[in-house]
């Protein structure tokens, strides 16, 4: 009887997990099949296709189409990118934890919501005209610095939490020590706090690395990332269907990459007791 009683309480949570995955991997399902079918061929329903190839595939990684660029592309502006935020945000958010009790600690930290508030297509005109007039269009350092400051509210917020959570009586260990602020940032704080920020880092560098807003009027053909990519296989009002999912699959390779690794350093995080 018990066991009845426990079986109906978990069906409904049963059913609705059932539900999720369908609507999530459904879709991968078509993606997957979709990049191994010839062109043409086309997915009737759930059937599977009378053959598979690897041409979509093939054809990702030669030719004047190849993927290799924007790939690299990509990988350039989203390291970068992630690198400057993290350093810009890192000191703003340990400063910000230390004056959290106070007003113009509060006032700092809502701007951050202020700035974070401000759609990203309103800045691609600015972006655009000051770009233009230094020269800095169609080059990956103007996308890097286009998109540092996209990130930089996000991590301010999360890093914050990150260094609230670090105990304060660490730090007025180090002050007894004799240590001054910068070594004790350094030496103390710094290492304790380093699976926030790596986890930080990594989703920062998820939300750049598909950026498609601000880097489509900014980039130009030697400089397109890889959302830039994806959309040169719809022209004309014909969507290359078997290669834009190829694309899809290869695109999608580095960013479960990044999730994954940011799982273990959330797992680190938690079990540090900084959560």
């Amino acid at each position: 009887m018990r066991t009845l009683k426990r079986t109906v309480r978990l069906l409904p949570r049963s059913v609705l997990m059932v539900v999720i995955l369908l609507w999530v991997l459904v879709p991968v399902y078509f993606l997957v099949v979709t990049s191994l079918s010839p062109e043409g061929d086309l997915l009737d329903g759930l059937e599977l296709p009378s053959s598979f190839t690897l041409t979509n595939y093939a054809g990702l990684f030669s030719g004047a189409n190849s993927i290799w660029i924007p790939l690299i592309n990509s990988t350039i502006v989203t390291i970068a990118s992630t690198v400057i935020a993290l350093v810009l945000a890192v000191p703003a958010a340990y400063a910000l934890s230390h004056l959290r009790h106070r007003r113009s600690g509060r006032m700092a930290y809502l701007s951050f919501f202020v700035l974070r508030g401000i759609p990203p297509i309103a800045l691609v005109m600015p972006f655009y005209l000051i770009f233009a007039k230094v020269q800095m269009l169609n080059t990956l350092p103007g996308i890097i610095i286009a998109l540092a400051p996209l990130a930089l509210p996000y991590c301010v917020w999360t890093l914050r939490v990150t260094f609230d959570q670090i105990p304060r009586e660490v730090e007025e260990a180090g002050a007894v020590d004799g240590a001054g602020r910068m070594r004790m940032f350094f030496s103390v704080v710094l290492p304790i706090a380093t699976p926030g920020i790596a986890a930080t880092g990594i989703l920062a560098g998820l939300f750049i690395y598909v950026d498609y807003i601000i880097v489509a009027p900014l980039a130009g053909p030697q400089t397109y990332t890889f959302p830039i990519y994806v959309t040169s296989f719809s022209q004309d009002f014909v969507q290359l269907v078997g290669p834009l999912s190829a694309a899809a699959i290869v695109g999608a390779v580095p960013m479960a990459l990044m999730f994954i690794v940011s799982q273990g350093f959330s797992r680190r995080l938690a079990s540090a007791g900084i959560h």
